[in-house]
């Protein structure tokens, strides 16, 4: 196993940026897209919530056909329709072609973390799976950081749909190299009757783990999805400020994921350590909020308690599964933490934007958004220690 350590972790990477990159494209690039299309802000928040709607629904399905198939397949695949995602979107130009972009892209994210978490319990042994697991979730604050950096530079020397493209044809490259470095023999699927048969039921901490996704999958979809607009149109920032600002919340997210993924493998409870990334969220959120009134560089340490708070808990909950689940089930219980996660994020983006477009105000969403932290944080701390099957 040790062998495959190291092209294991390039894979999972790859697979947790292909496989979100697409929602985080769309908040980086809404300003040329609002201007090219001429939609709303309500809009983009819509077409966002096409990309986490569907991967919401389709999460527990792609779970369950992850432990069929096996984290192989399901990886290969999933890595396809990222690139073909990112292809449709550099080809939009009319909003209803954006829209299927969503839709497309939608499949991938909700599949990313169910196929990963596999992969990862079928090929490590316990001790080797909270890094590794910190790591694979850096994948997602990967492409934040990519998506902060290139996409705003791309956009200023061609266009927003050409910078698409070339995300659409890395994406086709990371699926060539899954395909290369995973062995044959990585997670072989199970005959279907006997997956009907191992099966049982999830463990009732599987649920609260799945409703505390779904509270901070709200309380932090508003700030991924309108952050950098927000640092251009109420800060005063450029755009590619406003893009580095989304940048160093991935850089700095990469980093905490994995300390705190190998926190909550060596030294901290998981339940314990999700109440206090929890309540670093309720203070990120608290920033934003005074940002307008009392000062713009409230952005940055905003932004920094945003890379802890409302990145790193997701790490945790995805080792939780992987540590409390059996390996025939890990597909299965991924699907219930992302659906919770995404469909928080399916809801977060449009009502934001209606929001905002009503008022012309975020402050409003950033205090909405402290109070859904605080009540994630009552939601795991309502009973004594969680009993795990």
């Amino acid at each position: 196993m040790s062998t495959r350590r190291g092209p294991l972790g390039v894979v999972l990477v790859s697979a947790m940026a292909a496989s979100t990159f697409s929602f985080f494209a769309i908040a980086v690039l809404a300003s040329p897209i609002i201007d090219d299309l001429g939609i709303s802000r309500t809009q983009v928040g819509l077409i966002g919530s096409v990309n986490t709607g569907l991967g919401a629904l389709s999460a527990p399905f792609s779970g369950r056909l992850t432990d069929r198939i096996g984290p192989r397949r399901a990886v290969l695949i999933l890595l396809a329709l990222s690139a073909v995602s990112m292809m449709i979107m550099g080809l939009a130009r009319k909003p209803w072609i954006l829209l299927l972009s969503g839709v497309v892209a939608g499949l991938p994210h909700g599949w990313g973390n169910p196929a990963t978490n596999a992969l990862i319990a079928s090929t490590l042994e316990p001790g080797q799976r909270g890094v590794m697991t910190g790591i694979k979730q850096s994948g997602v604050t990967l492409a934040i950081f990519v998506a902060g950096i290139s996409l705003p530079a791309l956009e200023g020397v061609w266009n927003w749909q050409a910078a698409c493209l070339v995300f659409g044809m890395v994406f086709a490259a990371f699926m060539v190299m899954a395909w290369i470095l995973l062995p044959a023999d990585v997670g072989p699927p199970r005959p279907a009757a006997a997956t009907a048969q191992e099966r049982s039921p999830l463990s009732p901490f599987i649920y609260r783990l799945g409703l505390y996704a779904l509270l901070m999958g709200l309380a932090g979809g508003a700030i991924g999805r309108f952050l950098p607009l927000f640092a251009e149109e109420k800060l005063g920032y450029s755009l590619a400020v406003a893009g580095f600002a989304a940048s160093l919340s991935g850089l700095l997210g990469m980093g905490f994921r994995i300390a705190a993924a190998r926190m909550a493998e060596t030294r901290i409870a998981p339940s314990a350590l999700l109440v206090q990334l929890s309540s670093v969220a309720v203070v990120s959120s608290l920033l934003l909020a005074l940002s307008v009134p009392f000062g713009r560089w409230l952005l940055w340490p905003a932004v920094v308690l945003y890379a802890i708070g409302h990145t790193a808990w997701n790490a945790v909950a995805n080792l939780t599964v992987i540590m409390k689940v059996e390996q025939r089930d890990a597909g299965r219980a991924s699907g219930v933490i992302i659906l919770g996660f995404l469909m928080g994020l399916t809801i977060a983006g449009p009502s934001t934007g209606a929001l905002v477009d009503a008022t012309g105000r975020y402050e409003l969403v950033w205090w909405a958004s402290a109070a859904l932290a605080a009540v994630s944080a009552a939601v795991l701390t309502a009973r004594g220690r969680p009993q795990h099957r």
